[in-house]
């Protein structure tokens, strides 16, 4: 029998990312937007904003190589 997929995930290609215009100093927003055009915005305070970027540097070095 096939397992049902998990209805609390959702796979999202990115296709773009914007800054989200209404951006506050005491966090960071941004859109991401999928290749269909739909949207979700993504609002971080400064540390989860920080965590993502290193997440990000740190695949990016496994992909491209020291």
């Amino acid at each position: 029998m096939a397992e049902k997929p998990d209805r609390k995930e959702h796979e999202f290609m990115v296709a773009g990312v914007e800054p989200a215009p209404e951006s506050s100093l005491d966090g960071v927003a941004v859109t991401l937007v999928d290749a269909r055009g739909g949207r979700v915005r993504l609002h971080m305070n400064p540390d989860m904003a920080e965590l993502l970027r290193e997440r990000v540097s740190a695949a990016l070095n496994k992909t491209t190589g020291p």
